[in-house]
């Protein structure tokens, strides 16, 4: 049972602990992410303070959202304490919109080393959020990684690629090999970077999150099908071969402009 100890602490695995150890890495990740006293953080999973306690040195508050009781508790005994407003929460219950929503006049700067189980789902859950936020700052199990930045006619693009290239410019920071995290995981991770394109205000981000989201879940259930077949039920031939994409086509061979030109469509269609 020591063996699993890391600063007092058992990691838990239901919740995804994988805690990163490695100074020289975290002072990478931090000096990549051009950290200002006036910066407004929100960091999911802080875990034990490895990326939070140096930002603390920096900025004057930072939101938590952590949902180990356990780990609350020993940041409340951290001498960073009042800097720190620390959730008891489930990321993926806790209501972004509403936190917003409280906050309109502020942007966000998010990071967190997510939890491998959850983080594409999550990530999905906060693209839509891209006028209130400033940045976001996340840790990625290799193959995510992989699949958020592919290109059309990779094997690893897909929807989640789209989603995220078309919101946001995603800009890899470092790689991260699993020997730096305890417990080892299974797998290396990447630290990513996304930076908002401010292309719509919020409630055309809404409706362009909805198309894309639907069109893109529909194209890639069955990819290997035809686009014509595939998605017969929102456009017709005649509508594909408008935004330039031959009815024989894969979904995967569609680019990201070619989808935002179908959303278009969709919306005009539909709404």
């Amino acid at each position: 049972m020591n063996g699993l100890i890391y600063k007092k602490h058992i990691p838990v695995k239901r919740f995804g602990q994988n805690f990163l150890k490695n100074k020289i890495i975290i002072n990478k990740i931090l000096q990549q992410m051009y950290l200002k006293n006036i910066d407004n953080f929100i960091e999911i999973g802080p875990g034990l303070g490895a990326l939070t306690f140096p930002i603390c040195n920096v900025v004057n508050k930072i939101t938590v959202l952590e949902i180990d009781e356990n780990i609350v508790f020993f940041l409340l005994q951290s001498k960073y304490n009042k800097k720190m407003q620390i959730i008891l929460t489930d990321v993926m219950k806790f209501d972004f919109q509403y936190f917003f929503s409280l906050h309109e006049n502020i942007l966000y700067r998010l990071v967190g080393n997510l939890p491998y189980s959850i983080s594409t789902c999550l990530l999905i859950n906060l693209i839509q959020y891209n006028s209130y936020i400033l940045d976001m700052n996340f840790m990625f199990q290799k193959e995510v990684a992989c699949r958020l930045l592919a290109i059309p006619g990779s094997k690893e693009y897909g929807k989640i690629s789209i989603l995220a290239q078309y919101f946001y410019k995603i800009i890899p920071i470092c790689d991260i090999d699993k020997c730096n995290f305890f417990p080892s995981p299974k797998i290396d991770s990447v630290f990513l970077r996304f930076i908002p394109y401010r292309i719509h205000n919020q409630k055309q981000i809404n409706r362009y999150f909805f198309a894309l989201e639907l069109i893109t879940r529909i194209a890639f259930q069955h990819r290997r099908k035809f686009l014509n077949k595939n998605i017969s039920k929102l456009f017709s031939q005649q509508t594909l071969l408008k935004c330039d994409i031959h009815p024989f086509s894969r979904a995967e061979d569609v680019s990201v402009y070619q989808y935002y030109l179908l959303a278009k469509n969709f919306l005009k269609l539909y709404f």
